[in-house]
């Protein structure tokens, strides 16, 4: 960092996040003190958020206080560095920044973007200023898929899930710039929805490669295809399909195809024709693009299934015919062999 950039880092203003000994008790009165004595003498103001914290341990899968007393061991100050190491000169030297973290040769003071900001304070105020922090320990607390908060007393933030490995347990928390979790301890199931997932490439694909959803949703258009009708389980899957990967956006067009053979189902099991008619229109734009056979297959045989197309069918069929007499078959490719049958049986085009 050049000098020219380094001043003008240290005027930035900012959140920044200070800390004070864990011997602390009581409120952050210095900084209140600080603030009033600016307004009275006409100079330079600043922002501050001193929430209280418990910390939180994870004990039998649930949630608990520690017997740890209430303490402000985090205080969110906005100003520029300049500003927060004159205050520490004035009289507030027991506050410290957090330890600078290091990009190449140069480094900066931990700090939180506005929109972050507003998001923590929005859940502080919903724990009545007293949140349950819970440190993040790389032992049990790995960081997740991105969901907003829908319905509930958390409507609207925007938190991640968090997995303890071995225990099956998965909560929502916000999760403050990798360094500090909120847990939403009464966010239910049908409360958020998915905005990304992971991007681990491997969790991805096991995300989307899910073939217990593909053959729920193909069950689900047989009965809808024949007399029965869809059940009331079938639309409460498609209605959790939707939920957890509408939102979604894969990077490949192999993720693409997987996700929309799930969504178009789901779309057409409930008749939601505005979904249905925009993914339909999405999938035709891409399928041009689409150079992986099987994953073309499998958006051209879901296409026919939930449309009952002679466009679709025509190009189903001159692709996975020609598997029909390889030697080998991968089961995957014997799905859709059975699958594309059974459309064709269904609609009553072939015997």
């Amino acid at each position: 960092m050049s000098q020219r950039d380094a001043i003008r880092n240290s005027r930035a203003v900012r959140w920044y996040i200070l800390t004070l000994p864990g011997c602390h008790r009581g409120p952050a009165k210095g900084l209140q003190t600080e603030l009033d004595r600016r307004k009275r003498a006409g100079e330079t103001l600043f922002d501050f958020f001193a929430p209280t914290y418990r910390e939180v341990i994870r004990k039998g899968g649930k949630w608990i206080e520690t017997a740890r007393p209430l303490l402000y061991n985090y205080v969110f100050v906005k100003a520029s560095e300049n500003e927060i190491y004159r205050m520490m000169c004035d009289g507030l030297g027991v506050y410290s920044f957090l330890p600078r973290v290091r990009d190449g040769k140069s480094g900066y003071y931990p700090y939180l973007s506005d929109r972050m900001m507003d998001n923590l304070k929005w859940v502080a105020r919903s724990y009545s200023d007293v949140l349950p922090v819970c440190p993040l320990k790389p032992e049990y607390l790995l960081k997740g898929d991105k969901v907003r908060i829908v319905d509930g007393q958390f409507k609207d933030a925007e938190a991640t899930v968090v997995a303890s490995p071995g225990a099956g347990q998965k909560d929502v928390v916000v999760c403050v710039e990798n360094w500090m979790c909120i847990p939403l301890m009464h966010v239910r199931q049908d409360q958020y929805e998915i905005v990304s997932l992971n991007t681990d490439a491997s969790r991805l694909y096991s995300r989307l490669n899910n073939i217990r959803l593909l053959i729920c949703m193909h069950e689900a258009l047989r009965r809808r295809h024949t007399v029965s009708g869809v059940t009331d389980d079938d639309r409460m899957m498609a209605k959790e399909i939707l939920r957890q990967y509408r939102h979604l956006e894969p990077d490949s067009d192999i993720m693409r195809c997987k996700l929309y053979s799930i969504l178009l189902p789901a779309y057409t099991v409930l008749g939601d024709e505005a979904g249905f008619s925009a993914l339909v229109g999405t999938i035709t734009g891409i399928l041009p693009l689409v150079r992986a056979e099987q994953s073309k297959a499998l958006l051209l045989v879901t296409l026919y299934g939930c449309t009952d197309s002679s466009i679709w069918c025509t190009q189903a069929h001159a692709i996975v015919d020609r598997w029909r007499t390889e030697p080998g078959l991968k089961k995957s490719r014997q799905q859709l062999i059975g699958w594309l049958d059974d459309f064709d049986r269904w609609f009553g085009h072939r015997p």
